[in-house]
């Protein structure tokens, strides 16, 4: 059975998840000390929602996932979708760089699910584009996972690693399809 929270402790969750957000993207690994002096909340506080660092950044992650299985399904009807959300779980790979980093740690059944996860989020919308023709038909949604790991490979050597999510990102479609659509020759 799960006990309704208070509207504070409904509060101070999402006033902790925040911080940790905007640490991670200004490049910083969320601690409950960090969180705590930015939200002005106790570390107790921190530490009853979230008793360890790994419980924190899952929760991240598992929010941004459910963000993007979201805008999914809001974009169910466009084949074409699917190049803009891989172009943003890209652009979220690289601008949330330590919760990235630190998902690599986590332990490998941890990792596994985050994939799967991700995965299930861009089924439907690979699908459909594949189906219509925007990407090359010898790519598989695995695929989708190298390519992640091709990016990281970038943003670990790279000074400017978002200029290799278009690069890549050519890799799976089809110029002929993008062309098309976007009027480019």
């Amino acid at each position: 059975m799960t006990v309704p929270r208070r509207s504070d402790a409904l509060r101070n969750r999402a006033s902790i998840l925040r911080a940790a957000e905007e640490l991670v993207a200004g490049g910083t690994t969320p601690s409950p000390a960090r969180i705590a002096r930015l939200t002005g909340l106790g570390q107790a506080t921190v530490y009853r929602h979230f008793p360890d660092r790994r419980a924190l950044l899952l929760t991240l992650a598992r929010k941004h996932l459910g963000l993007l299985a979201d805008a999914a399904e809001a974009n169910a009807d466009d084949p074409a979708a699917f190049r803009a959300l891989l172009h943003a779980v890209m652009a979220y790979q690289v601008s949330m760089r330590p919760l990235v980093d630190e998902l690599r740690r986590f332990p490998e059944p941890d990792q596994r699910g985050h994939a799967r996860r991700l995965l299930d989020a861009l089924r439907g919308p690979f699908d459909r584009s594949q189906a219509a023709g925007y990407l090359r038909h010898d790519v598989v949604l695995n695929d989708v996972l190298v390519v992640l790991t091709m990016l990281q490979a970038a943003v670990d050597r790279s000074p400017d690693p978002r200029r290799a999510i278009p690069v890549l990102l050519d890799g799976l479609f089809l110029p002929e399809r993008d062309q098309a659509v976007t009027g480019e020759r």
